[in-house]
Order: C-alpha cells, then sequence, then structure tokens
C-alpha cells in the first residue's frame, strides 16, 4: 500500500484537532507537535491556517457524501437512519465547526452548507413526503428540530454549560 502524502497526513491529523478543538483552538504550532513535523513543512502545503482548515473540509467532503436516496419501511427507521449518517457525532462536530467560526473560512463554510446540509436535507425531505404524507414545511420543520436538538445533545457538557451561563 501507498504510503500517504505528508499533506494528507497533516489534513487527516488537522480534521481531528478541527473537531475536537475547533479553529480558534487548533494553533499551526499543536498540528505540527500532532503530525510530528517541521512547521515549514505545513506552512510548506498551508500558507495559514484558514487553508488548512479550508483543505480540512474539502477533504472531509469527499469523505462524507450524503446518500442520494433513502428507502425505509417505517419512519422510525428513517429517522435510525438520519440519526446514524446524517446526525453522527463526527457531522455533529463539523455543523458545531462550521456554525461557530466558519466566517473565517467562508468559502469552505458555503460549500459544507452547499454539498453536505443541503443535499440531506433534500434527501429527507424527499423521503417524508414520499414515504410518510409529510408536507414540505411539516417534514423542513421536523428536521430542522431534530438537527438542532441533536447539535446540542452532542455538545459536550462543558460547552452547553458555558453557552447557557453565557446567556444568564
Amino acid at each position: 500500500m501507498a504510503r500517504a502524502s505528508k499533506r494528507d497526513h497533516i489534513v487527516a491529523e488537522a480534521t481531528q484537532l478541527f473537531l475536537t478543538q475547533g479553529f480558534k483552538g487548533t494553533s499551526i504550532d499543536l498540528v505540527v507537535s500532532t503530525c510530528a513535523v517541521s512547521k515549514p513543512t505545513v506552512y510548506n502545503h498551508f500558507p495559514d491556517k484558514a487553508v488548512l482548515v479550508a483543505a480540512v473540509i474539502e477533504t472531509w467532503l469527499e469523505e462524507h457524501k450524503p446518500s442520494t436516496d433513502i428507502s425505509c419501511a417505517s419512519e422510525d427507521t428513517l429517522w435510525a437512519y438520519l440519526d446514524q449518517y446524517w446526525w453522527c457525532d463526527q457531522h455533529m462536530a463539523m455543523y458545531r465547526l462550521i456554525i461557530a467560526e466558519g466566517w473565517r473560512f467562508a468559502a469552505a463554510a458555503d460549500r459544507f452548507w452547499r454539498e453536505f446540509d443541503a443535499r440531506w436535507q433534500k434527501v429527507a425531505l424527499r423521503a417524508l413526503s414520499t414515504h410518510f404524507a409529510y408536507s414540505l414545511t411539516e417534514a423542513q420543520d421536523k428536521v430542522d428540530a431534530i438537527r438542532w436538538r441533536r447539535l446540542l445533545l452532542s455538545m459536550p457538557v462543558n460547552a452547553v454549560s458555558s453557552a447557557v451561563s453565557e446567556c444568564d
């Protein structure tokens, strides 16, 4: 098997860092130490952190293409499928990164919304309206509510506590 390139290695390691630490919490120094490469090596491939996170998102999107069609025998099966394949923990971590800090890498964030979120929504809405007689508005409302609840429930407890305390 061919050895992964240094660029691919950096992107793979940086993906986990960005998904767990966020954009602001992931320094180039942290990427360097995690990847066991030199700082010039990282900067040779990625002139700045925004370019690195854009590469992370691009690679992540290639690896996490949405389903094109869902056929489930029951509504419960559909929700379980969406929970496993759309609203899984890693996908929710990417949503949080995009929502919280996507303004720092707007083009990559826009691509995420177009190529991941919008496609999953289209598939889910089609399944709900075709197989389970939801109106598009009802389907959209239900999908939005579940997605936002999943985003909040999959957050680490300290992040939820911190967000709530900021509202007081």
